[in-house]
């Protein structure tokens, strides 16, 4: 290796160091004014491993730093002591350079050539060894250290494992700066004029059954990977993964974003090649998840001020750090593919498909079906005047899915308002209107920490930054979710009485609501928790969550909630439908097929009811008779044409799958099958919602 070389009296005398480096700013605290060593005995072996360095291994000046100070509280010194030094060299990925961000990745530690090996003279090799050790135990960034005498050198790499232990290796490799990766690099970013947005890539939007091949269970996929080289359990495995999504979308939109800031070619984070050091892209990929968590909590703050704890997707303790190999195979498995690019039904299938078996078995948490929220959305029809939200919003896919579909009614009306030319109309962005809804109307609750992660991952991922995600039990007490707010739209939209437009969700089946509590809290208002006069001891807990959509809905709200068919026919379930017909006009109800949530464990039969909120309640049946007695005959007419409307019913029967989960349509209906696609034109042709 390079360090072999014998040390020599080269660089003992400082005029002998070339002008390249005398002059170089980062080099400058090696020199007096006078132009001597600031440290005589090691600062000509600092110079020598400097040169080195550079010449042998291709570091770039610029990414390193001299004497740098720092309090290694981690590290121990002699004898226990906390320690605090200089250390000698330190080597920063240039990776990150134009952004100000000084990511360690290599350490060196220099001591005088008289120096006995493995002596424990003061200022000897053990001294300066354990002040190595510090020194990288104090950075969490910081894969290889390099101790030398000059006449004497030991590389080390940092155990993984073990993070304070120094492996001795044979050489270190070679050093790639960012801008020579991009010479090689199959996955980069340039610049063209001729491509949309001025950039050119080579990566590809992903298909749904490609996006499963690369995650998912098979021999080769990342989820494989992680259970077989890191020991992760199916929950951890998914942890994993979300954390990687997150760090691939964040590289792809940071790279690009640096390349126009530059002018430079650049290679993605999540790009490999033969000359890939694992040790190098494993700090990378950990460092651009820690900054996307940057990201997401400064874009957030902007909103939501700094009390973000229940919003942010991962924590400042979460990390992205997995053995070399293992992170070197996932970034090759996903190098090739855009998430940017890639539709919500893609990312999302890959939610509903290969997070949906694990956080059934695991959280007994349910996914929705694609289809599904497809005929939910399409029946609902939201606008970029809605305030649109989901209550128990597990993955967020209602709410992408509702921020794909305003997105391409308004860029349809835009290219329409511009003659048919989509000549500048940005697709992602088609309006103002269209950015007013995206960062202002989007809104989701989740009880699920665990799963609100992968809620955050996905409206990100979908444009959607600034939704409005939290940690949270929707069926609490009202005063608890909402903060004593008694008041919704105009000032206050959100999870507040009266502070939505347009609620779509499929919340939890199978449990009751016990606490005392909290159905006194509902039948407190004339909630469906009161019968005959008297607080019910406990009630299913999907007739709680159409309670409390209600109140959170304005009056003229829609609501689309899918429901088990048990409280639209059982006898016990009429003082619920009684309830509900006083506070909502039914508009629709739509049978799903008895294999709908089958694949996912699920065999209960559903249907999906859509319901529009009364500007106000009609009263009880006893109040109903007292005040109907006191109405004229003209009045009572009224009353009864008021309650005399249309209701659309449908039954689909094949919505896509059957209970296995293999598709019954082609690969490109998946998404939104022709029975599906049908109940929706045939709703609004009939029916629609202007109607009544």
């Amino acid at each position: 290796m390079p360090f072999d070389a014998k040390f020599t009296n080269l660089f003992q005398d400082p005029a002998n160091v070339s002008p390249q480096y005398r002059q170089h700013a980062a080099l400058q605290k090696l020199f007096k004014a006078d132009g001597l060593y600031i440290r005589p005995a090691e600062d000509p072996v600092t110079m020598w491993a400097i040169d080195l360095l550079a010449r042998e291994y291709g570091v770039p000046l610029d990414a390193m730093e001299l004497e740098l100070h720092a309090d290694f509280s981690e590290g121990t010194y002699q004898g226990g002591r906390r320690y605090q030094g200089r250390a000698d060299v330190v080597i920063n990925d240039d990776r990150y350079a134009e952004g100000g961000l000084d990511v360690a990745f290599i350490m060196v530690e220099a001591m005088e050539p008289g120096k006995k090996f493995d002596g424990t003279d003061p200022e000897g090799w053990v001294e300066h060894l354990n002040r190595l050790n510090a020194y990288m135990s104090a950075s969490p960034s910081a894969r290889y250290a390099i101790l030398t005498s000059g006449v004497h050198t030991v590389i080390y790499r940092r155990d993984l494992e073990y993070p304070r232990k120094l492996e001795p290796i044979g050489d270190l490799p070679k050093y790639e700066s960012a801008r020579l990766a991009a010479q090689h690099s199959p996955y980069k970013v340039i610049l063209n004029p001729n491509q949309p947005d001025g950039i050119e890539t080579r990566l590809q939007p992903l298909t749904r059954d490609k996006f499963r091949e690369v995650l998912g269970d098979t021999r080769s996929g990342c989820h494989s990977l992680l259970r077989d080289n890191e020991g992760l359990q199916p929950q951890e495995a998914v942890d994993a993964m979300v954390k990687f999504l997150f760090a691939k979308w964040y590289d792809e939109q940071a790279t690009i974003d640096l390349v126009k800031k530059t002018g430079d070619s650049l290679a993605y984070v999540f790009s490999v090649s033969a000359e890939t050091d694992p040790e190098r892209l494993l700090v990378q990929v950990r460092q651009t998840f820690e900054q996307a968590k940057k990201w997401e909590h400064d874009t957030l703050s902007q909103r939501f001020g700094t009390d973000l704890g229940s919003r942010l997707a991962f924590s400042e303790a979460d990390v992205l750090q997995f053995k070399p190999h293992t992170t070197r195979e996932i970034v090759k498995r996903l190098q090739p593919w855009s998430l940017r690019r890639s539709t919500a039904d893609v990312k999302g299938g890959v939610f509903e498909d290969f997070l949906g078996k694990t956080f059934r078995d695991d959280l007994g948490q349910y996914f929705t079906p694609t289809p599904v929220i497809n005929l939910i959305v399409g029946i609902l029809q939201p606008t970029v005047a809605d305030y649109v939200a989901d209550p128990a919003c597990g993955s967020g896919r209602m709410l992408t899915h509702a921020l794909d579909y305003v997105r391409k009614q308004e860029y349809r009306q835009a290219v329409a308002a511009n003659g048919g030319a989509p000549n500048g109309i940005n697709p992602d962005e088609p309006n103002a209107d269209f950015v007013a809804f995206r960062d202002g109307r989007l809104f989701g609750a989740e009880i699920s920490r665990n799963v609100m992660h992968i809620a955050r991952v996905n409206t990100l991922m979908n444009g959607a930054q600034y939704a409005d995600l939290k940690v949270m039990d929707s069926l609490e007490r009202l005063s608890s979710v909402t903060g004593g707010i008694t008041e919704g739209l105009p000032n206050r939209p959100g999870f507040y009485p009266g502070g939505l437009t347009m609620i779509l969700t499929n919340p939890p089946f199978g449990s009751k609501v016990t606490s005392a509590g909290v159905l006194a809290d509902f039948a407190s208002r004339d909630g469906v928790a009161k019968r005959d006069g008297t607080v019910v001891k406990s009630i299913p807990q999907e007739v709680v969550f159409v309670n409390r959509c209600l109140e959170f809905l304005a009056p003229g709200g829609r609501l689309g909630i899918v429901l088990p068919d048990g409280v639209l026919a059982n006898s016990s379930m009429q003082y619920v439908r009684d309830w509900i017909l006083r506070w909502a006009r039914l508009k629709a109800v739509i049978s799903l097929p008895q294999e709908t949530f089958a694949p996912y464990g699920a065999g209960v039969k559903t249907s999906v009811v859509f319901l529009e909120k009364r500007e106000k309640p009609l009263p009880a049946p006893k109040q109903a008779k007292e005040q109907l007695d006191l109405l004229s005959a003209a009045e009572k007419a009224q009353e009864a044409a008021d309650e005399d409307y249309q209701v659309y019913m449908a039954r689909i029967d094949n919505i896509g799958y059957d209970a296995t989960g293999r598709l019954s349509v082609p690969e490109d209906e998946a998404s939104e099958p022709p029975e599906v696609k049908e109940t929706i034109a045939d709703f609004a042709q009939r029916l629609g919602w202007g109607s009544w």
